[in-house]
């Protein structure tokens, strides 16, 4: 499989945001800033860490390493869906409280609706990736 700059450059630097998001997810002593998925629960954290350095250390290293692009393509499209499912987690299900005074966002709506278009962008980059990888 030919890569193209753009599918290189898209698998490097998303492979480098995973590897270091997964390693704030496991170090416990490390914050992650904007992406925390949930400060309550530790543990929850750590196995997100550990699945964000696996993604990770999977889309950096196929970005120099020839690998089958069915393969490339189904390990993108898992990453995907679990990227969609932490940002369900993190900004849904324990980022906002609905009450009869109204829905309520954690911290507060601009810092949650600003780190929700990042994750969305970096689901848009999973995705074009993806649609690329497809198309090869």
């Amino acid at each position: 499989m030919a890569k193209s700059p753009s599918t290189f450059a898209f698998r490097l630097s998303l492979g480098i945001f995973f590897i270091f998001l997964g390693l704030w997810g496991v170090l416990p002593n490390v914050d992650e800033g904007i992406f925390s998925l949930n400060n309550r629960v530790q543990w929850i954290e750590v196995v997100f860490g550990l699945v964000e350095l696996v993604c990770g250390a999977f889309l950096a290293i196929s970005a120099f390493v020839r690998l089958r692009l069915k393969t490339v393509s189904s390990a993108t499209a898992v990453i995907l869906v679990f990227w969609l499912l932490r940002v369900f987690l993190s900004r849904v299900l324990w980022g906002m409280t609905f009450t009869d005074a109204g829905i309520g966002f954690h911290p507060v709506f601009h810092v949650w609706i600003l780190v929700l278009s990042c994750e969305l962008i970096i689901a848009s980059c999973l995705w074009i990736l993806l649609k690329a990888l497809k198309e090869a």
